[in-house]
């Protein structure tokens, strides 16, 4: 009885049954559809993807954020790479998409990853496969970041890799 009358509701509410009223509606899109079309941009234009993951609480996010913002980062990278931001609460799917890029023990956010546009991981932030340097900040997350763009970007000149370091450093928080 009590199911007839729930589908009954969802029916005159316009809503999927098993969906209930008071439940949030999705923020953003689909994750998969994010990267899906990211994978089909960098397809047609010869560049890979720079697969991020966030969340909106997330202090080191804004920062990775703010360093692709940045002009001078943000015409070397586009010469070279598609931007795909998934946000792990807000966009359905974004945790399961997570998960297959991370190691069984998470690594927190941000995490980012490199792909060719067959999907092929090519870099990513986690050091030694383990520990993420998520933005980098230390100097072996920076050394780290250099090592993995030129590995996955091997048409990156030597003069946009030192551009891409000076403006990481200067995106970050202010060292004491």
């Amino acid at each position: 009885m009590t199911r007839s009358l729930t589908a009954a509701l969802c029916l005159s509410l316009g809503l999927p049954a098993g969906v209930r009223a008071d439940d949030p509606e999705p923020k953003g899109r689909p994750a998969t559809e994010l990267l899906a079309a990211g994978l089909a941009e960098a397809g047609t234009g010869g560049k890979a993807v720079f697969l991020a993951f966030g969340s909106p609480s997330c202090g080191w996010c804004k920062y990775l954020d703010k360093f692709h913002a940045r002009p001078a980062v943000a015409k070397a990278l586009a010469r070279h790479l598609v931007f795909v931001k998934v946000d792990v609460v807000d966009n359905p799917g974004g945790q399961e998409l997570y998960k297959k890029y991370t190691p069984p023990s998470g690594g927190g956010v941000p995490v980012w990853v490199v792909l060719s546009a067959d999907g092929e991981v090519l870099a990513d932030s986690f050091e030694d496969k383990k520990k993420n340097v998520g933005f980098p900040y230390q100097p072996n997350e920076l050394a780290h970041y250099e090592t993995a763009m030129r590995a996955a970007l091997p048409k990156l000149t030597d003069d946009e890799v030192a551009l891409l370091m000076r403006e990481l450093k200067a995106a970050g928080p202010e060292k004491k």
